[in-house]
């Protein structure tokens, strides 16, 4: 079948709105057109795409899985209409992105500022992500690139290494005074423990580290923001890797490597089977070339 942008509009419209009157007051349609539509959409599909109560419509698991293939076709045939319409030698259209805390706390600011002024006229949107949830964002189609480790079914994805990072001790310097990053030094100190998605604590279990067991009885922290906080005034010390010590936040404080070393890789994610519009493969492109323009930690290497 042939779907059309105002079939996904208005499957995506109603999706957001949760009730055919909302929705249809966004397109501005009469509600029996709009309730009509929709059940022709669902039978050209074969699919129902909604519950529908007497109060609200909520996606079926067939909606849930077309919901970010439509809002994909619908963006992508948006682009195409710019380009059709605008100069035919500048880049514009849409990219998403998603990461964690701590690349978009180094990573996404300066090279998102040096793509912004290279290529104005794309959008750019960024989703906030942990572990696996990454890895599972880019493989969905819900966003086009992917900062992070990638964890479970990377089948399909294209994985490039952008860095490696290894895990060391942050702290305060006036606070503690750590000569090395043994296992018997954090024995004796208080360390903040990670939320039970993170990448660092997946990390650590895989390589068998008993610093896991000596986090138990440390503060649940899940932000690296609240961590560097915490840190900051004088609550514990943090097991993170050098490019999450390199957060803005984190430039006062010492870090010192951990021994034995246990490094963190740092991989932009994309999926193999779409070629990539030119404003992703511009936004790519900034991530795989750019990132000596990024100030971070004499630890962190570069790929």
């Amino acid at each position: 079948m042939n779907l059309s942008q105002k079939q996904l509009r208005l499957f995506i419209t109603i999706a957001q709105a949760g009730h055919i009157t909302q929705a249809s007051e966004r397109l501005g349609i009469s509600q029996p057109s709009l309730t009509r539509a929709l059940a022709r959409f669902e039978s050209e599909l074969g699919v129902t795409l909604f519950h529908r109560t007497t109060r609200r419509l909520t996606l079926t698991p067939e909606g849930q899985r077309f919901m970010p293939v439509a809002q994909r076709l619908l963006n992508d045939m948006e682009d195409a209409c710019e380009v059709l319409q605008g100069r035919t030698d500048e880049i514009t259209g849409r990219v998403s992105l998603t990461m964690g805390s701590t690349a978009g706390g180094t990573l996404m600011p300066p090279l998102l500022k040096m793509f912004m002024r290279r290529y104005p006229g794309v959008r750019v949107g960024v989703v906030e992500s942990y572990g696996v949830e990454t890895t599972k964002s880019v493989r969905s189609g819900e966003v086009d690139l992917g900062i992070g480790t990638p964890q479970g079914d990377i089948a399909g994805l294209r994985c490039d290494l952008l860095l490696q990072a290894p895990l060391g001790i942050v702290y305060r310097r006036d606070q503690f005074k750590i000569r090395d990053g043994s296992l018997e030094t954090l024995s004796n100190l208080p360390i903040l423990k990670e939320g039970p998605n993170s990448s660092i604590i997946d990390l650590l279990r895989i390589n068998g580290s008993p610093i896991v067991s000596m986090m138990s009885k440390g503060i649940d922290v899940t932000s690296l923001t609240m961590q560097l906080a915490l840190v900051q005034a004088g609550m514990g010390v943090a097991v993170l890797s050098a490019l999450a010590a390199s957060h803005p936040q984190a430039i006062d404080l010492g870090f010192t490597l951990l021994e034995p070393a246990i490094e963190r890789p740092v991989f932009l994610m994309q999926r193999t089977d779409r070629i990539a519009s030119p404003a992703v493969a511009a936004l790519a492109q900034v991530f795989l070339r750019d990132l000596h323009h990024v100030a971070l930690r004499p630890e962190v290497k570069l790929l």
